[in-house]
């Protein structure tokens, strides 16, 4: 084997334009020198590489490639068996290959990488966002890596982070569609939403038949109430994917407009008095309702959503439109009564009994939160929030040992899941594990969340 031969390689390339954004000191003027720029690059980039080259290239490029030692044969032989393990799901034997083949090649990132996508997928979020960081730290341009750890942080929904990421791996592939979306998404969780417009546009520009672009553009417009515009997106999802989950959600969501348009709280109250129960205006207390949802005046919402159901009674959507509103409204057991009424039209939703738990947890009934919380989970609903709620009802019944077993999954899917961690900690004490409970109050009190539970935990540990 040639000297050559004996290397791996990792090519990116870069766009210079937004290369000048992360380096404002260099000047990105064609064909001047760009030794500080290349320089820059290798120290940003170096990780364990064996050698870095940086290069221009043509369409104001610049290319840099990481070099590396290839693997032993023999760690090479355990990583492909433990390729195989994973795909027949056998997880525990192929993580004990990748151990192994480390322990020859300690700074190989595929296998850092195939660890960390085992462990997301044995829900070991915490080892798995760590084995991500791990091949960064070894090969800082291993883009999947990036993106990974943009989705992950981004469902536990630590935003900075996530932004972070992704943005970090664009740098690196700057058309990654599904990075796009996310970072777009992101960005209009976070409300700022001329940048999850530009976003979305760009993905659009890149991939013009991408659903999840119009939908996510959609939703943006339908927030800043321009109607014309979500609209517009909405039709587009439809004719993109009309059979499927996004073309559904689209469709609920067009329902949202009247002719009519916007009106004020007080405008649409006086027309749900008034209005003819004909199909037009039922569509239009259906749209009334959902904008005065989304505008955070539930009454009026209230209001609408239960003249609609006068008329259409068997929509289990509105019924859990109307509970979420009422529990929004301090109405806990309005809203109890309208979750059951849409759990009995459609009693195989899974996020119907997850709202179900929601709303007997808020009406501190233990009993029937883990009945609900339980049959969301076996109809597939197991994230971290519905574990939660099964796991802390256990613990407000003293079922300790089956709390345990629960909220310690809650938390491996999500660590800043505080109110998991805190009724974790209560259980592990009444179970004699007292150390294991104060460590884990003194998790809390380093969570970047704010929570009334801190103060509890501060409580539980005695501090003034």
């Amino acid at each position: 084997m040639t000297a050559s031969e004996s290397l791996k390689t990792y090519t990116v390339t870069f766009d210079t334009a937004e290369l000048a954004k992360s380096y404002p000191q260099v000047h990105f003027k064609t064909g001047q020198n760009l030794t500080e720029l290349f320089q820059l690059l290798k120290e940003k980039y170096r990780g364990q590489a064996f050698r870095i080259d940086v290069k221009e290239a043509e369409g104001q490029k610049i290319v840099l490639t990481w070099y590396q030692q290839r693997p032993s044969a023999e760690a090479e032989s355990l990583n492909k068996e433990a390729l195989s393990l994973a795909r027949a799901r056998a997880y525990d034997k192929a993580v004990v290959l990748w151990r192994k083949a480390l322990e020859m090649n300690p700074d190989e990132p595929d296998y850092y990488y195939n660890l960390a996508l085992v462990n997301l997928e044995m829900k070991n979020l915490n080892q798995g966002l760590e084995l991500c960081l791990d091949t960064l730290r070894v090969c800082p341009v291993y883009v999947r890596a990036y993106f990974v750890l943009g989705s992950i942080y981004s469902k536990i929904r630590q935003f900075q982070q996530s932004i972070h990421f992704l943005r970090e791996g664009l740098l690196l592939q700057n058309s990654n569609i599904l990075a796009l979306v996310n970072l777009a998404a992101v960005h209009s969780i976070e409300k700022n939403y001329p940048e999850a417009i530009r976003m979305f546009e760009r993905v659009i520009s890149l991939s013009p038949k991408e659903p999840r672009a119009y939908l996510g553009l959609g939703k943006v417009y339908l927030a800043q109430n321009d109607a014309d515009n979500a609209s517009r997106c909405f039709k587009a999802v439809i004719k993109l994917d009309p059979s499927g989950n996004l073309g559904e959600i689209a469709r609920k969501s067009l329902r949202a407009f009247t002719p009519a348009e916007q009106h004020s709280a007080a405008e649409s109250r006086t027309m749900t008095a008034a209005i003819e129960m004909n199909d037009e205006n039922i569509e239009e207390l259906y749209a009334e309702g959902f904008q005065s949802f989304i505008k955070g005046d539930y009454d009026a919402a209230i209001m609408a959503y239960k003249k609609y159901l006068g008329v259409k009674p068997a929509e289990s959507d509105v019924w859990a439109s109307l509970a979420s509103c009422q529990l929004r409204t301090g109405r806990i057991k309005e809203a109890a009564d309208s979750i059951r009424r849409a759990i009995a039209i459609a009693p195989n939703k899974p996020a119907l009994f997850k709202q179900a738990a929601i709303i007997y947890d808020a009406s501190q009934m233990p009993a029937e939160t883990a009945e609900a919380a339980q049959k969301a989970i076996d109809l597939g609903k197991d994230d971290s929030v519905t574990l939660t709620l099964l796991g802390k009802s256990h613990t407000l019944e003293g079922k300790h040992q089956e709390a345990v077993k629960f909220l310690q999954e809650a938390i491996k899917l999500n660590p800043s899941n505080i109110n998991a961690r805190f009724h974790y900690a209560l259980s592990l004490k009444a179970l004699g594990q007292s150390d294991t409970a104060r460590q884990q109050l003194e998790e809390i009190l380093w969570v970047k969340t704010e929570s009334p539970l801190k103060e509890r935990a501060k409580q539980e540990l005695q501090i003034p």
